[in-house]
């Protein structure tokens, strides 16, 4: 799924993701005349190849290491490349309540193939969980050879959402100590087919405040000594038993399914100006 953005002004041609994340390689300027960007290896390859964009044309900037920045960004230069950026007012999303989501890791690519869409959804963090019945593990060895091409998903479906903020990648962590590292304030919706499991929909007026944390098995299901690892949580009140309904859904659905409920749920619009002056 890809979204881009076209539109034709007098000034100059915008196109492209909804914004452009300005990372690392890439180097900002102050000078007497404004402020100025010198685009990275990355960020001019997309700009000048694969966008062709030309002098004139107009683009949204983000830092998402800097509260989420924005500038309207002019192509002043091809070579080599120069943009002229203006801060554009600030404009914090209005966020209902943010949300997380724990999933047991899953064979083959299914895992890796959640964080796209998650992000998208607006996930504030993802953690892989190395549940009993998991099918697969990671070391953390492992995790690190795949943690920058998770980062790069994470940046892309975020610059085709027009999302200011990062989406965390956590380490992998089995449930008990998943758990005991949560704060106070989280409200933990524990997914699971038992009887006395809740919709969704049933729990959130339930849950108060505070960011909800959705914890889901592998598709051989939570062992027992899980189970009880919950009780404790359920006990403290703020732990919610959570069913997606009578249908058991694959691993690589269930996620999806659960990131789309609370997105609605979390009610966050996101407003990040035009590229227009």
């Amino acid at each position: 799924m890809t979204k881009k953005r076209r539109e034709e002004t007098d000034e100059g041609r915008s196109c492209g993701p909804v914004l452009f994340w300005i990372g690392p390689s890439d180097r900002l300027e102050e000078t007497a005349g404004g402020l100025l960007l010198h685009p990275g290896r990355d960020l001019a390859l997309h700009l000048f190849r694969s966008l062709r964009a030309k002098e004139g044309d107009r683009f949204v900037f983000v830092d998402p290491d800097a509260s989420g920045e924005r500038f309207s960004g002019r192509v002043e230069r091809l070579s080599p490349p120069l943009l002229s950026l203006v801060r554009l007012p600030s404009e914090l999303p209005v966020r209902g309540t943010v949300f997380d989501l724990a999933v047991a890791l899953l064979k083959g690519e299914g895992w890796e193939d959640l964080i796209e869409p998650l992000a998208l959804l607006g996930a504030r963090r993802l953690v892989p969980l190395l549940a009993e019945r998991s099918q697969l593990r990671w070391s953390s060895e492992v995790f690190a050879r795949k943690r920058e091409r998770f980062l790069s998903k994470v940046r892309e479906a975020s610059q085709l959402a027009g999302r200011a903020d990062r989406m965390e990648i956590a380490s992998p962590v089995g449930l008990e100590r998943f758990f005991s590292a949560l704060s106070p304030s989280d409200r933990i919706l524990f997914y699971d087919p038992d009887p006395l499991s809740r919709t969704t929909a049933e729990i959130l007026p339930l849950a108060g405040e505070g960011p909800l944390v959705a914890t889901i098995g592998p598709e051989g299901g939570w062992s027992e000594r899980e189970r009880v690892l919950f009780l404790e949580i359920e006990k403290e009140g703020r732990g919610f038993r959570a069913s997606l309904g009578p249908r058991i859904l694959p691993g690589r659905l269930a996620p999806l399914v659960v990131a789309s409920l609370l997105s609605q749920a979390a009610g966050s619009t996101h407003s990040y100006g035009e590229a227009k002056q």
